[in-house]
């Protein structure tokens, strides 16, 4: 079925499903201007790619199901939401996380009107493209300030703790190693949160082509996080091994670039290992029906 069946077969089943998604994909283009403007063209993409991907799933769903009024109850629920919406747009903004009440809000009325018009079914899909459009994308750069310094410090912690493991003396203060020959600062840059969105992307991609039941899916996408830190952990241990061996050259320039590109590999090779063992449990399934 091409783009243009699939179309006209949401239009048939559900036409307002096509206004849900051309509203969401309209808050994520207009989301994702200024980080054109400012000149962070890979992070747009990358986020208007992920915000096109669960537009399409949302839609999916849309389409394999016929359009069912919603219950007395759901409407009841939708108006709530509504008055919620209203009271969160009302409260005084100032900055970031202040200034979230409004996002939520918008994310809100979205699903309240789902909810109202196409049942609660449709509404939960809408949740997710909801905040992802409407919350993430505006305060792109606030979330992933707020995430940097957790996963610098996780990551520093782990690693010190594996190197006196290996005998090595060391020690570390927040996000700095001190060696004896060297102290070694763990940045927002070295922390991986550069790569965050592009991390979200991929695993959110490979959880859709793995896994079937909604539970494993959401098991492996949250074990992102461990992966990015792990990775990160196996970058700065393998920093100080080869500082050991060549020196000060390893901390900056060409050397500092690959390391960081290493650490992008060993976080992805982690995130998709760890996804077999939620694997399993879907063949299991699938080989007692067969």
């Amino acid at each position: 079925m091409n783009i243009k069946e699939t179309y006209e077969k949401l239009l048939k089943k559900h036409p307002l499903g096509a206004l849900y998604g051309m509203l969401l994909g309209g808050v994520a283009f207009f989301a994702a201007v200024p980080l054109f403007t400012s000149g962070m063209w890979d992070a747009a993409l990358v986020d208007l790619i992920m915000a096109f991907i669960l537009i399409v799933l949302m839609q999916k769903h849309f389409v394999s199901m016929a359009c069912q009024p919603s219950y007395f109850l759901e409407k009841c629920i939708a108006w709530i939401m509504l008055l919620a919406a209203n009271f969160l747009a009302l409260l005084p903004t100032h900055d970031f996380p202040g200034s979230l009440s409004t996002a939520f809000a918008f994310s809100l009325l979205i699903c309240a009107l789902v909810l109202y018009f196409s049942g609660r079914i449709m509404a939960l899909n809408s949740v997710l493209p909801a905040l992802w459009c409407c919350v993430f994308m505006p305060y792109h750069e606030e979330f992933l300030l707020l995430l940097s310094f957790p996963l610098r410090l996780s990551a520093t912690a782990l690693s010190a703790g594996i190197l006196k493991l290996c005998g090595m003396s060391v020690a570390y203060s927040g996000t700095s190693l001190h060696l004896p020959t060297v102290n070694i600062a763990i940045t927002d840059a070295c922390s991986g949160i550069n790569q965050f969105d592009a991390f979200i992307l991929i695993a959110f991609i490979a959880v859709q082509l793995l896994h079937k039941k909604t539970l494993w899916k959401f098991l492996h996408f949250a074990f992102i996080i461990p992966a990015i830190i792990v990775g990160n952990s196996l970058r700065i241990i393998l920093t100080v091994i080869l500082f050991h061996i060549w020196g000060g050259c390893i901390l900056q320039g060409t050397w500092h670039i690959v390391l960081g590109y290493v650490q992008i590999v060993f976080a992805i090779l982690i995130f998709l290992v760890f996804g077999k063992i939620f694997s399993v449990p879907d063949r299991e399934q699938e080989g007692e029906r067969s």
